[in-house]
């Protein structure tokens, strides 16, 4: 009787030796998670901002255009994020004596409940204007460009349809959500 009682510890101490050694060599030794294999963290060449400011010079910028692209999208029943990076150009008009330069953007995101869309979600990118005195400029435009990315949640199972809009450029991405 003392012998199946102490081969069952032997066997109950391998089994869970075996399992913890598993999950290290799976989870890169805690690392990461067996079932969430979210996207990385997003790159940032402009600080990005969430709350509306005192921007005084918006009148100087003009959007040419906005490209959006799907950079990581593993979404399943354990993930509900994707990475997604946005390139904006555009042209900055400086005023006199003034220079105008992009200082952060402002990114605004919201549930669509309007169905004539046909979007869940608007996610609104703003590249905020900031002005510094310079005797150089007078009124020349100069060209800027900048490329971030954002990590973004999926609403729910199926097709997710996010509407990007900057200025008055829009790109609409479709993300689908899997169980």
């Amino acid at each position: 009787m003392k012998k199946i009682y102490k081969t069952t510890g032997i066997i109950a101490v391998v089994m869970i030796l075996l399992a913890v050694g598993a999950y290290g060599y799976f989870t890169n030794f805690g690392k990461t998670n067996i079932f969430f294999t979210g996207p990385r963290s997003p790159k940032l060449e402009m600080p990005i901002t969430y709350n509306v400011g005192w921007w005084s010079n918006q009148d100087a910028l003009s959007i040419d255009s906005l490209q959006i692209e799907v950079v990581e999208s593993k979404l399943n029943l354990f993930n509900d994020k994707s990475l997604i990076a946005y390139k904006i150009s555009g042209q900055l008009a400086h005023q006199k004596d003034w220079q105008c330069v992009i200082k952060e953007v402002h990114i605004s995101e919201r549930v669509n409940l309007d169905t004539t869309l046909h979007c869940d979600r608007i996610i609104e990118l703003t590249p905020v204007v900031k002005s510094k005195e310079s005797k150089t400029l007078d009124g020349e435009m100069e060209r800027f460009q900048l490329r971030n990315e954002h990590t973004i949640v999926s609403n729910h199972w199926g097709i997710n349809r996010i509407k990007f809009i900057c200025g008055n450029k829009e790109q609409i991405i479709e993300l689908k959500q899997r169980k």
